[in-house]
């Protein structure tokens, strides 16, 4: 009985010296921060899925694959993506310029410049600019995990505008990125 008492009571003690140590800092953290200029990528990438340019500003690299964050351009009617499921991550959008319509499950809602919106994992989500001017998104994905490289190779997979030639590679694509396309584009209500 008092082996078991002087367990009980030692056991605390015994953790006090690790959880006084500092957290060990992750290898391939940055150290310093990351400015990236308007107009221009980190690490001077430039991604063009189509007429849409991705410029991403924090790349998944940047915080162990915890967070993106990339800003696109010229996003014209008609060209938005399909609607998908990101099973894995979080998106947040922030519109800086035109105007868009984004589908989250059942709803559609319009945004224009300042306004944003978080479209939490397993939510089905597609979007489409709608105004006359090439629209402007900053998005965010967390966690990123390796989301540029699916833009690279979505970019491979629609170089110009217009219908995809390979679908099924484009939801082969979604799938390895934990991903999967739903349904059409969106469609306005």
């Amino acid at each position: 009985m008092k082996r078991r008492l002087f367990l009980h009571r030692s056991l605390p003690l015994l953790a006090l010296p690790l959880a006084s140590m500092p957290a060990l800092p992750r290898a391939s953290r940055p150290t310093q921060s990351i400015a990236t200029p308007d107009g221009q990528a980190r690490d001077h990438e430039r991604i063009v899925v189509g007429p849409v340019p991705i410029l991403f500003k924090v790349l998944p690299k940047d915080t162990d694959g915890d967070l993106a964050a990339f800003v696109s351009a010229n996003n014209v009617p008609g060209f938005g993506p399909p609607l998908h499921v990101h099973y894995s991550l979080d998106e947040f959008f922030c519109v800086l310029a035109g105007e868009f319509v984004f589908q989250v499950g059942a709803d559609q809602t319009r945004l224009r410049p300042g306004d944003t919106l978080l479209i939490p994992r397993n939510v089905p989500h597609a979007f489409d600019c709608v105004s006359a001017q090439p629209g402007k998104l900053l998005v965010t994905m967390q966690p990123a995990n390796h989301m540029d490289d699916f833009f690279r190779q979505l970019a491979q997979l629609l170089p110009g505008p217009g219908t995809p030639s390979d679908p099924e590679a484009i939801q082969k694509l979604y799938q390895a990125h934990d991903s999967t396309i739903v349904g059409p584009p969106l469609r306005l209500k």
